[in-house]
């Protein structure tokens, strides 16, 4: 017996993906259609909270596309967080999902004997032990970098005032939730020595007074082994109120 979905649950999931579509501002027949398919397949509830999820991180500056020649839109971060959620069986449903199964008699007959089924290639996990080998072997032929930014969001540690900038150490020590496939880094802390100069300081110096607000920091990375920190130099600095209360402004 073929088990048929409840249409009260279809008409939720036709309501849900419309309303993440006018969220999401997306308004091509395509992109509304992946989108009722990525409801389908992660449900109703996974689907909003990735939504939430795709408005605070472009609140906190955002998420590139894989070039890195642009921004992606709330929309394109809605896709790519919710692709991310989905195992592997799940991205081949969102892909294969709608297309027609060939009829048998469109099928190509073959007369010889059919072939045994190959077994799939087992892809044995990266560890994070066996970077060095690979990085030896890409240090071969290297690429090159036409630009590079590292945006920073969290709370300063002590300000320390050098006249023409100011000095702040920050800390990271929780690595987020990373791609299937990637190797897990260590757990030690990664700190930054962060330069802002004194008059972007002076933007934000009142505000992130509030223990609530965060820095958002952008600037321009660099190894400093002396201090065994990354040192970034500011190029902009904002915290997540001000910006907030910037889009408010815009949308009056």
């Amino acid at each position: 017996m073929i088990k048929q979905q409840d249409p009260t649950q279809n008409e939720q999931i036709d309501e849900t993906a419309s309303l993440l579509a006018h969220e999401l501002g997306e308004t091509e027949k395509k992109s509304k259609s992946g989108i009722y398919r990525i409801v389908k397949i992660l449900g109703i509830d996974t689907a909003l909270e990735l939504l939430q999820q795709a408005r605070e991180a472009h609140e906190q500056g955002g998420m590139q596309v894989l070039d890195g020649t642009r921004q992606r839109t709330l929309g394109g971060i809605w896709f790519r967080l919710s692709k991310a959620r989905m195992t592997s069986r799940q991205r081949y449903q969102l892909t294969n999902s709608g297309k027609k199964k060939p009829r048998p008699e469109q099928a190509k007959v073959s007369n010889e004997t059919t072939e045994p089924p190959r077994r799939q290639k087992t892809v044995s996990p990266f560890a994070w032990d066996d970077r060095i080998s690979a990085i030896n072997e890409a240090l071969i032929e290297k690429g090159y970098i036409r630009a590079v930014k590292i945006t920073l969001i969290g709370r300063p540690g002590k300000i320390v005032d050098r006249g023409s900038c100011i000095v702040t150490m920050m800390e990271e020590s929780k690595t987020p939730a990373l791609p299937k496939g990637l190797p897990n880094p260590t757990s030690a802390p990664v700190k930054y020595a962060v330069y802002i100069a004194s008059k972007q300081w002076q933007k934000v110096a009142e505000a992130i007074k509030d223990p609530e607000d965060v820095l958002i920091v952008e600037g321009f990375p660099k190894t400093d082994a002396q201090v065994s920190a990354i040192a970034v130099f500011t190029t902009n600095v904002t915290t997540k109120k001000l910006q907030a209360g910037k889009r408010q402004e815009k949308g009056r």
